[in-house]
Parts: C-alpha cells; sequence; structure tokens
C-alpha cells in the first residue's frame, strides 16, 4: 500500500488541526497530499493560514491513497455537501485505508456512512450526529476502531498523531 496520505481542506479548517498532522506525516517520511473539493486553489483556515490545494478526488488515483486526515473547523461541514469528498472518504476506507477525523469531523464520517456500530469521539457538538448514525460515542482524548481514528479537539492532538502512526504502520 502507498505511503500516501490525503489531507482534507476547505474553507475555514482548524489550523492546527491541519498543520500538526501535515507537518508530523512529513516528519515520518510519508507524503501527504492536499485535497479539496476545488484544485488547485488555496484555501484559508479560521486562524489565517494558507494552504494550497493541488487535488480533487477525481485528480487523484486511489490505488496511491493509503489514508485519509479530516482536520475540523468549520471545514468538515462545507466539505461533507461535496458528494465527491463524501465518496472519496468512504472508498479509502472501504479499500482498506485508514480515516482519521478531529474534532467536527465526524460530521463528515457521519455523511459518508463509516462509522456504524464503531466506537468514536469528537468535539461535543457533533456528539449526537454520530450517535444517530450508529456509532458508540465516547469522551476520550483519542479512539481507534477498525481503521477509524478519532479526536476531540486541538488539545488531543499529541494522541492523535501518535495513534494515526501507529495506524499506518500496522
Amino acid at each position: 500500500m502507498s505511503t500516501n496520505i490525503a489531507v482534507l481542506v476547505e474553507k475555514d479548517f482548524h489550523d492546527l488541526e491541519f498543520w500538526y498532522p501535515y507537518l508530523r506525516l512529513i516528519e515520518e517520511g510519508l507524503d501527504p497530499v492536499v485535497v479539496a473539493p476545488v484544485a488547485p486553489r488555496a484555501y484559508t483556515g479560521k486562524y489565517g493560514t494558507q494552504i494550497e490545494a493541488n487535488y480533487t478526488p477525481a485528480t487523484l488515483e486511489m490505488d496511491n491513497i493509503s489514508g485519509v486526515v479530516i482536520p475540523g473547523g468549520w471545514a468538515p461541514d462545507r466539505l461533507r455537501i461535496s458528494p465527491e469528498i463524501v465518496q472519496f472518504v468512504r472508498d479509502v476506507y472501504n479499500k482498506g485505508g485508514i480515516v482519521a477525523g478531529i474534532c467536527h469531523a465526524g460530521s463528515l464520517l457521519v455523511s459518508a456512512g463509516i462509522i456504524r456500530g464503531k466506537l468514536v469521539t469528537s468535539c461535543s457538538s457533533v456528539r449526537d450526529d454520530m450517535v444517530i448514525a450508529g456509532a458508540e460515542w465516547v469522551d476520550e482524548e483519542v479512539v481507534v476502531c477498525d481503521r477509524i481514528v478519532t479526536s476531540r479537539r486541538p488539545t488531543d492532538l499529541p494522541f492523535f498523531i501518535k495513534a494515526l502512526l501507529e495506524e499506518i504502520r500496522k
């Protein structure tokens, strides 16, 4: 399997929840690729940092992607209205890849339909959506269940990245 990990962006992504995983993946020798509904395009985070997305799901070869990271912020609400992004997350998971989401990313996991029967966490405002989608929600720093890695908030990032890297190494 490839070492390419997609990192999703949209307007108002949580800057720290994007940059911390993105840079840690590079440090580990992996090749994170920035994916968005429209590319090439620069996207601005909630706190003003910018990142250029060079790929859309249509411009990637799925065989080259072994996982996807979904930062929080307001971006997941924008991402979940893109049928291509929702299908991309579903396809990564269904083809045996890792799906990692933090904070509000749970809303995109709900739309992708991949959390039924799974143990997950998220920011508390997404809890009800995840439970209604059939997941078992817990209030923990990080939860790993069947190749899905979830965390609650920026302060959980060290635990989130550790768990994500452990899943990638399996």
